[in-house]
């Protein structure tokens, strides 16, 4: 009886030190406020959702991990030196763009190449207050 309690003990401190260090790396790729990365991959965005709040620069480091040339593309958004919002990466590329929002809304983000978005490769940046 002894034996099994003492097995039992031993499984849950295994499982308390797996699920806090799961927990710990979660933690690390919480972006901080202002700041995310994207990684434009084979057909898809990783992530593909941004949250920003109205007024605060949001930093994005974009970086097309795929073996072809990907864009991101804010179709209906237009800032001040970003030309209708669109940042072409060719495989291996990284780039930061800023974007700074007025009010809160979702804004769509696509990969224009010719059946790219179709196929999945689409995301949004939901601005809040």
């Amino acid at each position: 009886m002894k034996l099994l309690a003492g097995l039992v003990v031993l499984a849950a401190a295994a499982f308390l030190v797996v699920a806090i260090g799961l927990a710990a790396q979660g933690a690390r790729e919480v972006a901080t406020p202002g700041n995310a990365a994207i990684a434009l991959e084979d057909l898809r965005f990783v992530p593909n959702r941004l949250d920003a709040r109205v007024g605060v620069p949001l930093r994005v480091q974009l970086t097309n991990r795929a073996l072809e040339r990907h864009d991101l593309n804010f179709p209906s958004l237009h800032m001040p030196g970003l030309e209708g919002v669109e940042s072409i990466l060719e495989p291996g590329e990284t780039r930061t763009i800023t974007l700074e929002f007025d009010e809160p809304g979702t804004h769509t983000f696509i990969c224009t190449l010719p059946g790219h978005a179709a196929s999945g490769m689409t995301g949004a940046v939901y601005v809040k207050p």
